[in-house]
C-alpha cells in the first residue's frame, strides 16, 4: 500500500514540466499579441493623421487650381515629357546642384520643371533660376497644424509628401501630360534625355526604376521599384493608376514605391521596369560596379548627414561656392562613382536564407501567389512607426 504515493510522486514531475511549457507558451503568444495591438494601434493613428490632413489638400483642390493649371499648360507646350522634381526648402540645395549637374547634359535643363511644398523653397529658385518653370503647392499650412512633440510627426510628413506627388501625378495624367517623375538627389552621368527612353517601350504606360544591383541578394526583390524615376504615359488608366495609389496610402502604412510594385502585378496597368544599366538606385554601389549607369539615384545612408553632406563627401558636388558650376566635377563624374563610398561595398551577396523560405519562395512563384514578394514589400515601413 506504501508503493503507491511513491508512484504519485514520480509522475508529477513531468506533468509540472508540461503545465511550464504551456504557461510560458501562453504568456510568450500574450506578450506577442500585445507587440501586434501595439503596432495596429499606432498605424490607425498614423493612418487617420494622414487621412485628416490629406482633407486639406484634395485631388481637386490641386487639379483645379489657377497656377497649377498654368503651370500645365506650360508643359504641355514643351514638345517632350517634362522632368518633373519635387522639392521644399530642406533640400534646396540640392536642387541647385542638380541643376548644375544637368547644364553639361546637352537639352536637359530646358526640360525641367518644379514643384515647390514651400514658398522660400520656391524663391530661391526663381531667384537663381527664373527660367526654370515652377509651382507651388505649400504644405506648410497644414505642417503647422500637427504637434511638435506629434509621434512619429517627420514620417507622417514624408507621408503627406507622397501622398501630394501621387495626386499631382493623377491630375497631369488625367490632362493627357506625358511626363517624367525624377528626384534631383539623382546624378545624371551621361546623357539620359538623348536616349528617348520613352520612345523604346511605345506599348508601356509606365516605365520604373528599381531597387537593387547584380547581386545574389536582390534576386528576391525582382522588379521592385525604387521610385526616383519613372515615367507615366497619360491616359485613364494611369490616372486610375496613381488614384489608386493614393487611396492605397490612406488605408495602409506603406510607401508609394511599394505600392506601385504590389499594382504593377496586374497587367492593365503595363508597367515596364528599366535595366539598372539605364537607371540604378543607391544599391549600386553595394555590387561589382562593372559600369556606371546612365543615372544614378543617391540616399543619406548616415541618419545625421544631410544629402549634400553625401555629396560632398563622393564628391559629387557641381555647383561652386560662387554659385557657377563646376564643369570638372561633371567630367571627373563617372570615376567619382565607380571609386566612390567603397565602404558601401557588399563583401558577401549571397541569399541568405533556410531551405524552407528557399521552397516557400519557389512554390509563390510557381502557384502565381505573390510572385517576387510583392506583398511583402507593402510591409517595408511597419518596422518605422
Amino acid at each position: 500500500m506504501a508503493a503507491k504515493p511513491r508512484q504519485k510522486q514520480r509522475h508529477s514531475v513531468p506533468v509540472l514540466v508540461v503545465l511550464s511549457i504551456f504557461g510560458v507558451a501562453v504568456l510568450f503568444f500574450k506578450f506577442s499579441e500585445l507587440l501586434v495591438n501595439a503596432r495596429t494601434f499606432r498605424q490607425r493613428t498614423f493612418l487617420k493623421t494622414i487621412n485628416n490632413l490629406s482633407d486639406q489638400l484634395t485631388f481637386e483642390e490641386i487639379h483645379n487650381n489657377y497656377d497649377f493649371v498654368q503651370f500645365s499648360d506650360i508643359l504641355k507646350s514643351l514638345g517632350k515629357p517634362p522632368y518633373l522634381i519635387f522639392y521644399d526648402s530642406s533640400n534646396v540645395d540640392v536642387v541647385l546642384n542638380h541643376i548644375c549637374n544637368l547644364k553639361f547634359i546637352p537639352n536637359a535643363l530646358s526640360r525641367l520643371v518644379a514643384i515647390s511644398f514651400d514658398q522660400k523653397a520656391q524663391e530661391v529658385l526663381k531667384l537663381n533660376y527664373p527660367s526654370v518653370p515652377s509651382v507651388l503647392i505649400d504644405l506648410q499650412p497644414i505642417i503647422k497644424t500637427l504637434d511638435t512633440s506629434m509621434e512619429n510627426r517627420r514620417y507622417v510628413i514624408y507621408t503627406l509628401a507622397l501622398v501630394t506627388h501621387a495626386k499631382v501625378c493623377a491630375s497631369l495624367a488625367l490632362r493627357g501630360i506625358d511626363f517624367w517623375s525624377m528626384h534631383q538627389d539623382t546624378l545624371w552621368i551621361d546623357n539620359f534625355e538623348s536616349m528617348e527612353i520613352e520612345d523604346r517601350y511605345p506599348d508601356a504606360f509606365l516605365l520604373f526604376d528599381t531597387v537593387g544591383n547584380e547581386l545574389p541578394h536582390y534576386t528576391r526583390m525582382q522588379d521592385w521599384i525604387c521610385g526616383a524615376t519613372f515615367f507615366v504615359r497619360a491616359n485613364p488608366i494611369t490616372h486610375q493608376f496613381f488614384q489608386q495609389v493614393t487611396s492605397f496610402m490612406l488605408s495602409y502604412q506603406s510607401p508609394d514605391s511599394s505600392i506601385m510594385t504590389y499594382l504593377c502585378g496586374h497587367h492593365q496597368y503595363r508597367c515596364e521596369f528599366l535595366p539598372r544599366w539605364i537607371v540604378s538606385s543607391f544599391d549600386y554601389f553595394e555590387g561589382p560596379r562593372q559600369f556606371a549607369p546612365v543615372l544614378l539615384q543617391m540616399d543619406a545612408p548616415k541618419s545625421n548627414e544631410t544629402k549634400m553632406e553625401l555629396f560632398e563627401r563622393a564628391r559629387f558636388v557641381f555647383r561652386k561656392t560662387d554659385g557657377t558650376c563646376n564643369e570638372m566635377a561633371f567630367r571627373k563624374l563617372r570615376n567619382s562613382v565607380r571609386n566612390g563610398l567603397l565602404e558601401r561595398l557588399r563583401k558577401d551577396g549571397k541569399v541568405k536564407e533556410s531551405m524552407m523560405k528557399r521552397m516557400m519562395y519557389a512554390l509563390k512563384n510557381i502557384s502565381n501567389i505573390d510572385p517576387y514578394n510583392r506583398k511583402d514589400f507593402l510591409k517595408i515601413h511597419h518596422s518605422l512607426i
